[in-house]
C-alpha cells in the first residue's frame, strides 16, 4: 500500500530516464498517474487484494529508486489527469516513434470510438507525408531519412534480416496461443477461402507448410493491421500489432539499429515496417520505431521539450 503521488515518484524514472528534460518528465508523470488512476477504477487486480502489479503489464514501478527529478516532475503536476469526454483517459505511451503516432486501430479494438483521444500525429519537423496506409507511399518514407523529435534515438530506424522457411511449427504455436487470447484477431481459412471456426492444433497442423507472408492491410500512419500468411493448405489473417511482432519477431535473426549496434529479440521493435524478399528466400524486414506506437513517444517527448514545449503542449 502506497499513496498514489508516491507511487508515482517511483514510477516516473522506472519509465523514463531522468536524465530527460523536466517537461518530458512531467508529461510523462501525467501519462503515468492517468493510467493509474483507470486502474484504481477497473479493480482487475481486486482478488489479490491489489489495482495493479509492478511490471509492464501495468506500469513498472521501483524498478528505479524515486530521484530528485522524478519526484518534482510529480509534484508540480500533482493531481493532474488526462481526460476525455469527461472521462479519465488510458494515457497510453511507448519508447521511440517512427515519426508518427497511430490510432487504436492497430490493436483492432472492439470500440474505436472509445480511444478517439488516440490520434496519428506526426511527430517530424520536415513536412508531414500524410496518407501512409499504401504499400507504396510507405515504402518510400520508412526507407528515407527524416528529421524529427525523436529522429535521433537509434530505434527510430532499424531493419532485421529474417528466415522463416523453417518456422512453421514455431508460428503455428505463436498463433494458437494469441489465437486462444484473442479469437478476433487471428483467423484462418481453408485452401477454399472458408473461414475455420472450430480451431484446435490439428487444425494448425492441417494447413501444411507456411509458403509466403505478406502484408494486406496497413494503418494511416503506416502501421501493418493484416499480416496474410500462406500455407500449402490455407491461411491466416494476423491483426493487432502486438501478434504481427511475434509472427514476424520469431523469424528475425537480429535487429540492426539505425547507429550499427545490434540485439536479439523475439518480438520485432514494432509493426512499423515492410517486408523485403530476397532471391533465396529469406526476408529482410525494415522498419522504424519502438513499442506499440500509440499515445505519447518518450523519447519524442523529450525532443519536444528540448525544442521549448511544455508538458502541456506535450
Amino acid at each position: 500500500e502506497v499513496p498514489l503521488e508516491t507511487y508515482l515518484c517511483a514510477v516516473v524514472p522506472s519509465e523514463m530516464p531522468s536524465s530527460y528534460a523536466p517537461e518530458a518528465q512531467k508529461a510523462q508523470a501525467v501519462c503515468a498517474r492517468s493510467y493509474a488512476y483507470i486502474q484504481l477504477l477497473r479493480a482487475d487486480l481486486a482478488a489479490y487484494g491489489a489495482h495493479i502489479n509492478d511490471s509492464t503489464s501495468y506500469q513498472v514501478y521501483n524498478r528505479i529508486a524515486p530521484t530528485p527529478e522524478s519526484q518534482t516532475a510529480v509534484w508540480e503536476t500533482a493531481g493532474q489527469i488526462l481526460t476525455y469526454n469527461g472521462a479519465p483517459a488510458e494515457a497510453y505511451y511507448f519508447s521511440t516513434s517512427m515519426g508518427y503516432t497511430d490510432t487504436a486501430a492497430i490493436w483492432n479494438v472492439e470500440d474505436p470510438a472509445a480511444y478517439g483521444y488516440l490520434k496519428s500525429v506526426c511527430l517530424n519537423t520536415t513536412p508531414a507525408e500524410g496518407d501512409l496506409s499504401s504499400e507504396e507511399t510507405f515504402v518510400d518514407y520508412i526507407t528515407k531519412p527524416a528529421e524529427g523529435y525523436d529522429s535521433g534515438i537509434k530505434f527510430y530506424r532499424w531493419f532485421a534480416p529474417a528466415d522463416y522457411r523453417e518456422k512453421t511449427g514455431e508460428i503455428g504455436q505463436i498463433l494458437l496461443k494469441r489465437y486462444g487470447v484473442s479469437p478476433r484477431n487471428i483467423t484462418f481459412y481453408a485452401a477454399n477461402g472458408s473461414e475455420i471456426t472450430a480451431v484446435d492444433e490439428s487444425v494448425v497442423s492441417g494447413l501444411g507448410t507456411l509458403t509466403g507472408i505478406t502484408v494486406t492491410e496497413r494503418s494511416g500512419s503506416g502501421c501493418i493491421l493484416t499480416l496474410s500468411l500462406q500455407y500449402e493448405n490455407g491461411s491466416a489473417a494476423v491483426r493487432s500489432e502486438y501478434n504481427i511482432r511475434s509472427v514476424l519477431g520469431c523469424g528475425a535473426e537480429k535487429i540492426v539499429y539505425a547507429d550499427g549496434s545490434e540485439a536479439q529479440m523475439a518480438l520485432l521493435p514494432s509493426a512499423f515496417c515492410v517486408l523485403r524478399v530476397q532471391p533465396d528466400g529469406t526476408v529482410t524486414l525494415v522498419g522504424g520505431g519502438y513499442g506499440h506506437g500509440l499515445g505519447m513517444s518518450q523519447n519524442g517527448a523529450n525532443g519536444m521539450a528540448k525544442a521549448g514545449m511544455n508538458y502541456e503542449e506535450i
